[in-house]
């Protein structure tokens, strides 16, 4: 009797187990009824249901997940396996299980999965345990997907959290009253790579305006990054909240109550002329009287300090005898306050034009840009002239993209010559730069146009050495013939010259793929205009009495000879302090017959992948840019 007491209680335990679920682990399900999905079954063992087949030895679904979270960049899918069950809890391998997933997801069962019957009519089961990839498909939206299993009547469901895409907001924590503050939006996915084109919400707490700075509206960019101007109207605390596809940031901004604004009426101040700068100060709406203001421009003269009116004003003249660009700061060392009014002198009067063109030498079809750099009596760049190119004389019906363009900050002026399908003489092709206003103020540009004696191709791996302070880095360079021989025993001169510099600093990107990123504020060309390193008139755009950015990368070799297959290598060495802060374009040249022929290649200076793969823990060597955060490239900092 107690033997037949002890058999039904172990019967209820199985039936127990079978109906109520059971099992352990967070990723699990049994019977339907654990902890982290949902079951059902219906129908019973009946044989059919409505009018479809049941197979009756199901009696039983079992799911598992391999992790119940899964990466938004889809690279690591999550796996489902599901085991089918007879009363018996033998397992039933010939049984057909479905899966599926809403809200966009994306699930692929395994080709094993189903049993398969030859032409015979012999069927061999398929896999024991059948499994399905589970990926986030396009959308890299963090969500809820909820995947359902189903064999017979059997139906279990369970959710698994697509994670991993985030958003970044850097921007400044203050700003005054009544003026602007510049914000930032970066949007990655799962493996720290950007997301593009997508709409991000911004929303500030007190309802202060945000408006996006590029056409693009409040979509990010091919970098996935937005940046957008706050208004600061209402003084008081603030929040800046913005979120999109599942992902959110937040800021606090302190917004001053006192409005502390410079203004003059010009953004491009003439040189030698003096330029009036407004500066007003009031707090909470009243005028702040009597207040000695400490003043300071990094180009130009200004006073060393004003002193406000009554009605919490002052005024001052700016003035520079140099061409290039300025920041005025005006500050109030009681209370810490200071603001700053960006402004470009610009010289008007040209006197000289230097012409030149980036080869001198170009295969037929081929393509070289011409460079008309206009200055006045003082060396200073002229900004705003427009040059004409005519094309003098050609015999291989060359073109011009444009017959005029317009100096820059620099001074230059620039339109790319396409030569026609045939060979010139030596200096066979003359083009002619002159100012509109003043045809006297003229050069010549002569080119050559012919198949090339000699090709030069630059290139490089994706390696990279560390030498102490310093990173080495290896290009290659190969010299044939017009018709693809090695051309050996040939020397190749190299040159390295700076041609944009960055300002900024590296930030931290712990919560999505733990490295250090660069954060860009301001990408500004190289100062000095004519490459000849030298600081002329004119070129020091910022005022800090320096060529920016500055010769950080050396070469270790400045000549070479090629092999006897027409290759040589050369190796570039820069600080690791300044990686991700410069780009260099280095050129490659050789002679055949008194003709150069020249290829050049321009790249960032790199940083090793290890340098920056570990914050906060390890930092990074470059953390600021050595050309200072400042927004505006005017300013040295």
């Amino acid at each position: 009797m107690l033997d037949k007491f002890k058999w039904i209680i172990s019967v209820l335990a199985v039936v127990s187990l079978v109906s109520c679920g059971g099992g352990s682990g967070n990723n699990y399900i049994v019977g339907g009824n654990g902890n982290n999905g949902s079951g059902s079954s219906s129908g019973g063992n009946n044989g059919s249901t409505g009018g479809t087949t049941v197979d009756k030895r199901i009696a039983d679904l079992e799911v598992s997940v391999s992790s119940r979270q899964l990466d938004s960049d889809g690279s690591e899918p999550v796996i489902i396996s599901a085991i089918v069950k007879d009363s018996y809890n033998n397992i039933l391998s010939d049984v057909d299980v479905h899966f599926a997933v809403d809200n966009g997801g994306t699930i692929e069962p395994d080709a094993g999965n189903k049993a398969v019957t030859d032409a015979e009519g012999n069927t061999a089961a398929g896999k024991a345990v059948k499994t399905a990839k589970l990926t986030p498909g396009y959308r890299k939206e963090n969500r809820t997907l909820v995947v359902t299993v189903t064999a017979g009547t059997q139906k279990r469901s369970i959710e698994v959290e697509v994670t991993g895409t985030s958003l970044d907001l850097n921007g400044p924590e203050s700003v005054v009253l009544n003026t602007t503050g510049t914000y930032t939006v970066t949007l990655t996915d799962s493996a720290g790579q950007p997301v593009a084109y997508e709409v991000v919400s911004v929303v500030s707490e007190q309802g202060n305006a945000v408006t996006p700075t590029s056409d693009s509206g409040f979509a990010t960019d091919k970098s996935g990054q937005l940046t957008f101007e706050l208004t600061a109207a209402s003084s008081g605390k603030d929040t800046l909240t913005v979120s999109a596809l599942g992902a959110s940031a937040i800021q606090k901004v302190a917004i001053s109550g006192d409005n502390f604004a410079l203004s003059s009426s010009n953004t491009e101040i003439h040189v030698n002329i003096h330029e009036t700068v407004n500066l007003v100060w009031t707090k909470n709406g009243v005028p702040q009287v009597h207040k000695t203001i400490r003043l300071n421009a990094t180009r130009g003269v200004v006073p060393a300090s004003v002193t406000t009116d009554a009605n919490g004003r002052a005024s001052f003249t700016l003035s520079s005898v140099t061409a290039g660009g300025t920041v005025v700061t005006a500050a109030d060392a009681e209370s810490g306050l200071n603001t700053t009014l960006v402004r470009e002198f610009v010289a008007v009067s040209p006197r000289y034009l230097t012409a030149q063109p980036e080869q001198n030498n170009i295969s037929p079809e081929g393509q070289t840009a011409l460079v008309a750099i206009v200055r006045d009596e003082a060396y200073n760049p002229v900004k705003n002239q427009k040059v004409r190119f005519n094309i003098i004389y050609d015999t291989v019906n060359g073109s011009l993209s444009a017959a005029t363009a317009v100096t820059d900050s620099l001074g230059r002026a620039s339109v790319v010559y396409t030569a026609g399908n045939a060979s010139s003489s030596r200096d066979g092709v003359e083009i002619q730069a002159s100012l509109m206003d003043n045809p006297q103020v003229v050069d010549t540009i002569k080119l050559s146009v012919g198949d090339r004696a000699v090709q030069i191709v630059l290139g490089h791996d994706e390696n990279m050495a560390e030498d102490g302070i310093y990173y080495k880095k290896t290009f290659g360079v190969i010299v044939t013939d017009s018709a693809g021989n090695p051309v050996a025993n040939k020397a190749v001169n190299f040159t390295l010259m700076p041609v944009e510099y960055y300002k900024g600093q590296m930030v931290c990107n712990a919560a999505v793929s733990k490295n250090w990123q660069p954060y860009v504020t301001a990408s500004c060309d190289a100062e000095d205009a004519n490459d000849n390193a030298i600081l002329d008139v004119g070129e020091d755009f910022n005022g800090n009495g320096l060529l920016d950015p500055t010769h950080t990368a050396a070469i270790t070799n400045r000549s070479v000879v090629t092999d006897a297959e027409g290759k040589a290598t050369v190796e570039v060495v820069h600080l690791q302090s300044h990686a991700l802060w410069s780009k260099v374009r280095l050129t490659a040249s050789t002679s055949v017959d008194g003709t150069a022929y020249v290829e050049s290649l321009e790249f960032v200076l790199d940083i090793l992948a290890s340098d920056v793969d570990n914050c906060p823990t390890e930092p990074t060597p470059n953390p600021i840019s050595p050309y200072g955060v400042a927004a505006q490239c005017e300013s040295p900092d």
